[in-house]
């Protein structure tokens, strides 16, 4: 008999590795259980006593105290308990969130659907910021027969091969006359910047799909309004002549209480469930870092503004 602990952040992969492990193995997980990880104890004594079967431990065990009283009554017993540190980035674990909830809910995971949501598997930011915070990583000191670390590689679903040219608006597509200077208010503050309708005509016509993201925490300030920001937006579709479909973070710059304000990559993924498209194939362009870094998490390339638009 060996039990074996499978450990890391929400989303990490952790079931995927247990299932891949588990062939006889009895499977002990909190999500399925219910309850405290500390009431898995008495299930596990319970089976190391029949000791008739192998035992996967798939939870998050963030820290040497929670891991603890498992490897102990492992010692306890004389059974071997080895350790698999399922080893993923917290960015790549929003990734597997957002892809995760919308499979189980057909919706966005924005704050408000979360709130709604009763699922265990359906969280906010929060909780991995808690848990990066919080985790030890695990050591053979504590008692483990083994440790063995698995990273995190995220494969393309061949069924997704339609590309798509992803904008951001603000500083990108338009700029603003007048005003703060910063975002429009009104129509008659948006000017389209050099070049802009020619060159996303000739990508248009090259097959890509015209897609448009971008954080407008205008909203949470009451600045703007949820309607008047379509409106602008749509207005600077005319401007352009083209139809981009476009989608928007409402939330609040900080703390992070969603997935969608980038950097962060919920509504790419959204539009990536939505169209089948192959991340390799998309090209996001940005004038800021936060731009940048959004597409190097979500997996595309960047342009920067200046460079795409000459």
């Amino acid at each position: 008999m060996i039990v074996t602990m499978i450990l890391g952040a929400p989303a990490s992969g952790k079931s995927t590795a247990a299932s891949k492990l588990k062939n006889n193995s009895v499977i002990l997980n909190r999500d399925t259980e219910g309850g405290k990880i500390i009431d898995l104890i008495p299930k596990l004594e319970s089976l190391l006593i029949k000791n008739t079967s192998d035992v996967l431990l798939d939870n998050l065990f963030p820290d040497i105290k929670t891991r603890k009283p498992f490897i102990d009554l492992c010692k306890k017993y004389k059974v071997p308990i080895n350790c698999i540190w399922v080893k993923t980035s917290i960015e790549d674990c929003q990734f597997n969130a957002v892809i995760r909830a919308i499979k189980l809910t057909n919706e966005f995971p924005s704050p408000e659907i979360i709130k709604k949501s009763k699922h265990p598997n359906i969280f906010p930011p929060a909780v991995l910021f808690k848990y990066k915070k919080d985790f030890q990583p695990p050591s053979i000191e504590e008692g483990f027969d083994s440790l063995k670390i698995e990273e995190f590689s995220r494969e393309n679903n061949p069924n997704f091969t339609n590309k798509a040219l992803i904008l951001d608006y603000d500083g990108c597509l338009r700029e603003c006359v007048g005003g703060n200077g910063k975002y429009p208010v009104e129509k008659n503050q948006i000017k389209i910047k050099e070049n802009v309708a020619e060159i996303l005509s000739k990508y248009k016509n090259n097959g890509y799909r015209l897609l448009g993201i971008s954080n407008q925490s205008v909203i949470h300030k009451k600045e703007l309004s949820l309607d008047k920001v379509k409106e602008l937006f749509d207005y600077t579709n005319s401007l352009i002549g083209l139809d981009i479909e476009y989608a928007f973070c409402p939330h609040q710059s900080a703390p992070i209480s969603c997935y969608c304000r980038k950097p962060q990559t919920g509504l790419f993924i959204n539009f990536m469930l939505k169209y089948n498209l192959d991340r390799k194939q998309c090209i996001f362009v940005g004038d800021m870092t936060s731009d940048k870094t959004a597409a190097t998490r979500f997996g595309c390339k960047y342009i920067d503004q200046l460079d795409f638009f000459k």
